[in-house]
């Protein structure tokens, strides 16, 4: 039976992930969740029309720049690949920008300055803008949104900026979070900013000259990771009386770093900080084990944050904000240039320089990498939402308005749920496995704490080699666990399940407890550094069912429940999982050729 979502009513959900939060109630209702900062109260484009974003062009109907051209919109993107710029891109008022719904490779803006400048309440997730010197204005940047107001940034990637890769002069009330901000040319700055207030939360800067930013506001500033600068956190001796909560993030010494000591450059007295667990790693020695340093400059000392927000933002150590933004910082899917960006810093001040020229990364393309265009999801209705996340979560595939509709008592409308379900719970990703044939895709719903995982692929009863896999970190031994709550769509081959994956140079290793398409469970692991596999099989274990498996000391035990308390061991093995490991949810359809569904709630990853 479909219902509106208006006849749903939601209780609040916390995530099982390291970043924790709930949702406010609707009064309170932030951008999407886990929005967080002076930028956290935009509402975007909520309760105006949806724009379908078709091709790559420059212009013209059904394009980016027609998109944004006009206000209370809420942009998807029907395709992926690169929009090159002829010349700068204005955006207006009032818009979400939903660079998540791009299939193939997401959605990337090149050669040219996306500008936000004067306009006010807009939310941009999951965007790669990438000026680069094939745009002639070099006094131009990657982003401009100088003068605006009330605008949240998440999840983009900024590279390659001539004059700064985020100008934010005039700019009032606004966060950047979760994003990298990385190699600019030209200037080779990352961020200026001036009049704020400002929020930089979870974000990646990697070999830029300074501004990282150039902070002549009140600013918080938290969990961000600074690689291979010159002058990092800068305020330049400015006259202005500014205050600035400066927590728990880790400056790292590059190749090109020749003061390890300017993670803080140009703070003086007229400045008032808050620093708590900030570190400088500078010995460039290809480990991360830096000292705590949170003595700045000759600016006065608060001994309270000045933000009052400030202390109720999920924080990670310095240490784990590293782990959890190599993760999930930036545009995901991860691309090319983001991976090159990540291999600086994984290298731990061994690798990295700053450039002047975009193309000598030597990445394709003129160094901008490529993104595949990919192929939609199915949305019959034309509303935004796809198909089948609507038959899912009980929302109507053929009413046109059923994406305007509000989503029971949570703030947000049908449509917002679905958009802000497609960016994972951070440190979460998801890919398809290599070789899988058709794309697939994972989201999850804060508001019934549901994942969907949709992929295709075909495997043979004791390997995993094809689907969708959805995962986090998994730094030291402890405990996954998940509720397989049913299977759409899939054939009598179809996986699903939880996985523990490790990729090392002699191969991939892993340990899975999946449910079949014909209700039966199956406990495999595979060594690749010995070519020894194992598949433990139950013949009936239908869905739902409770999944669990503990890792320790080099063995793995898979156990299954009917309640999620009283288990049942299937197995055991011991394996060498000595390189680092990915943890989550995995699905094949059973088909190289079609899509199914499988759905899983009360998803925990725990560390003895």
């Amino acid at each position: 039976m479909i219902i509106s979502a208006a006849q749903r009513i939601f209780s609040c959900a916390v995530l099982i992930t390291p970043i924790l939060y709930c949702i406010a109630a609707p009064s309170q209702t932030v951008s999407f969740p886990g929005a967080f900062g002076f930028g956290a109260s935009a509402t975007g484009g909520r309760g105006g029309t949806v724009y379908h974003v078709t091709n790559l062009n420059d212009s013209g109907t059904g394009s980016f720049r027609d998109a944004v051209s006009v206000s209370n919109r809420i942009v998807v993107f029907d395709v992926g690949g690169y929009i090159v710029l002829q010349s700068p891109v204005s955006v207006s008022s009032n818009l979400t920008i939903a660079g998540q719904t791009a299939p193939g490779g997401g959605i990337g803006i090149m050669a040219g300055e996306v500008s936000l400048s004067a306009q006010t309440n807009i939310i941009m997730r999951n965007v790669r803008i990438r000026q680069g010197n094939q745009d002639p204005l070099t006094g131009k940047s990657a982003l401009n949104m100088g003068t605006a107001h009330n605008i949240i940034l998440d999840h983009c990637s900024f590279e390659y900026g001539q004059f700064d890769s985020v100008d934010a002069v005039g700019t009032v009330d606004f966060t950047v979070q979760n994003s990298i901000i990385a190699d600019p040319i030209g200037q080779q700055f990352g961020a200026h900013v001036e009049v704020g207030p400002s929020t930089f939360y979870r974000n990646l800067w990697v070999n830029a000259h300074n501004r990282q930013p150039l902070s002549k506001d009140n600013t918080q500033y938290i969990n961000n990771i600074i690689y291979g600068y010159q002058s990092a956190y800068t305020v330049a001796d400015t006259g202005g009386l500014f205050s600035h909560d400066l927590v728990n993030n880790y400056f790292i010494a590059g190749p090109e770093t020749t003061s390890a000591g300017d993670a803080y450059f140009q703070v003086n007295s007229n400045q008032s900080i808050y620093a708590v667990g900030n570190f400088i790693d500078g010995n460039q020695n290809g480990v991360l084990d830096g000292t705590a340093s949170n003595t700045v400059g000759s600016a006065q000392v608060l001994t309270a944050p000045w933000a009052s927000t400030t202390s109720s933002i999920p924080t990670l150590s310095a240490a784990a904000a590293f782990t959890s933004l190599l993760a999930s910082s930036g545009a995901i899917p991860r691309d090319s240039v983001d991976t090159f960006v990540l291999g600086d810093v994984t290298s731990l001040g061994t690798k990295g320089q700053l450039y002047k020229d975009q193309s000598l990364t030597g990445l394709a393309n003129d160094g901008y990498g490529v993104l595949a265009e990919g192929t939609p999801f199915a949305n019959s209705s034309g509303d935004g939402i796809a198909d089948y996340w609507a038959s899912a979560n009980g929302i109507s595939t053929t009413d046109p308005d059923a994406g305007n509709a509000m989503y029971g008592t949570t703030g947000y409308n049908n449509l917002e749920v679905y958009i802000n379900s497609l960016v994972l719970p951070s440190p979460w990703t998801a890919s398809d496995l290599a070789g899988t044939p058709v794309q697939g895709v994972t989201s999850y719903n804060v508001f019934t704490d549901q994942w969907l995982l949709t992929g295709s692929g075909m495997n043979s009863s004791s390997t995993i080699s094809q689907g969708q896999f959805s995962s986090q970190p998994m730094t030291s031994d402890g405990t996954l666990t998940a509720k397989l709550s049913n299977l759409s769509g899939a054939g009598p081959q179809a996986q699903s399940g939880i996985m523990l994956r490790s990729i090392s140079n002699n191969g991939t290793s892993f340990v899975a407890l999946v449910g079949t398409g014909t209700g039966g469970l199956s406990f495999m692991t595979f060594d690749a550094g010995t070519s020894k596999s194992n598949a433990v099989q139950l013949g009936r274990a239908p869905a739902p069912i409770w999944l669990k498996i503990v890792r320790s000391a080099g063995t793995f035990a898979a156990s299954y429940s009917s309640d999620g308390v009283n288990w049942t061991l299937l197995g055991t093995e011991s394996l060498d999982f000595t390189a680092p490991v990915n943890a989550g949810l995995v699905f094949s359809s059973g088909s190289e050729s079609s899509l199914g569904t499988s759905s899983f709630s009360n998803v925990s990853l725990t560390s003895e």
